[in-house]
C-alpha cells in the first residue's frame, strides 16, 4: 500500500501570511498552476482513491489532480486543518499585538493549548489520525493499493509525526510546501517514507 499526502496549492492566505485554518480561502493563479502540475506528476499513478478535505482549497486541488484519474474525491471533514478560532485570518503580528499572552501560553505548550472557539493541536492530531486510520482500515497493507490524500499543512504534519514517531511530539519538525507530496509505503506492515515535498 502507497498513501500519497498532498498539500493544497498556494492560497491567498499563504501570500499574506495569514492563519487560515477552518477559514475557506481560494487557491491564488500560482496554486491552481501548482494542482495542475501536481496532477501531471501524478497520471501515470492509477489511484484507487482520493480522499478530500472538504475546504474550498484542498477540494479544487483534488478536483485538479483527479482530472487523469479513474476516480473522483471523496470528501472528509474530518481531513480539515486544524480550527485556529478568533485567529483565523489574523497575521501574525495581528496576533501578537491582540493577544499576546494567549500566543505565549500556544508556544509554551503547543499541544494542550486551546485557541479560544477553536482546538488544539492534540484534538486535531487525534481528529486527522482517526480519519487516516479509517481510510486505510478497509485494505491490507500488503495490497497494491494507491491512495491519495489532499489535505493541509498541518494535517500532514500531524500524520507525519503519527508515521514516524506515535505521536504528535514530531508535529514541528516537518515543512510540508504547497503541493508538496509525501509517499508513506507500508512494507511488512510498517509505514516507510519515500519521499516528502516530492
Amino acid at each position: 500500500m502507497k498513501i500519497y499526502l498532498i498539500r493544497h496549492g498556494e492560497t491567498t492566505a499563504n501570500v499574506e501570511k495569514r492563519f487560515a485554518g477552518v477559514l475557506n480561502v481560494s487557491l491564488t493563479e500560482k496554486g491552481v498552476g501548482q494542482a495542475v502540475l501536481t496532477g501531471e506528476k501524478l497520471k501515470e499513478i492509477a489511484f484507487d482513491a482520493i480522499y478530500s478535505s472538504d475546504l474550498i482549497r484542498a477540494q479544487e486541488t483534488a478536483r485538479l489532480i483527479s482530472t487523469h484519474q479513474a476516480v473522483s474525491p471523496v470528501i472528509l471533514p474530518s481531513l480539515r486543518e486544524m480550527n485556529f478560532g478568533i485567529w483565523e485570518g489574523l497575521k501574525m503580528a495581528e496576533i501578537k499585538e491582540k493577544d499576546g499572552e494567549l500566543l505565549n501560553q500556544w508556544f509554551v505548550d503547543f499541544e494542550h493549548f486551546v485557541v479560544p472557539e477553536g482546538e488544539s493541536v492534540k484534538e486535531m492530531f487525534e481528529r486527522v489520525t482517526e480519519a487516516y486510520n479509517k481510510i486505510i482500515e478497509p485494505y491490507s497493507k500488503d495490497d497494491d493499493i494507491k491512495i491519495a490524500i489532499v489535505a493541509h499543512g498541518g494535517v500532514i504534519q500531524a500524520l507525519m509525526s503519527y508515521l514516524c514517531f506515535g505521536d504528535n511530539t514530531g508535529y514541528w519538525k516537518f515543512r510540508i510546501e504547497n503541493c508538496g507530496i509525501a509517499i508513506v509505503e507500508y512494507v511488512m506492515g510498517y509505514p516507510v517514507i519515500r519521499a516528502l515535498n516530492q
